[in-house]
């Protein structure tokens, strides 16, 4: 179809910008796997790290914020992983965040930092 693109970015309902950080994904109560954030949106994270994940699997990420304070604790769902044919084995992950309180949303803007102008 001309003019039609079903690019990821098209599907996005926010923007992301590149917020590289340390984080865990929580699986089970004692169960963590250390990953890093490549991307950051209101709505969701593009991650890196070794994972035994399924797409639709439910996560708890845990996103630094450095120094002493507590990390930013976001519910979300797997919705996207690609592995690499060669090299470590270090997954690409795309995460959707879901429901998010008031309190969530501005300290995941504080991350994310003042928008750019266009």
């Amino acid at each position: 179809m001309e003019g039609t693109t079903s690019t990821m970015e098209d599907r996005r309902n926010h923007p992301r910008r590149a917020v590289c950080v340390p984080a865990r994904l929580v699986l089970a109560e004692s169960f963590t796997l250390p990953c890093r954030t490549l991307d950051l949106s209101e709505s969701g994270a593009l991650l890196h790290g070794a994972a035994p994940l399924a797409v639709g699997q439910q996560v708890t990420l845990e996103v630094s914020r450095g120094g002493a304070r507590n990390p930013l604790v976001l519910e979300a769902e797997v919705v996207r992983i690609e592995t690499p044919e060669h090299g470590p084995r270090r997954h690409v992950i795309a995460v959707r965040f879901e429901q998010r309180d008031p309190a969530d949303r501005a300290a995941l803007m504080a991350l994310l930092g003042p928008a750019e102008e266009d």
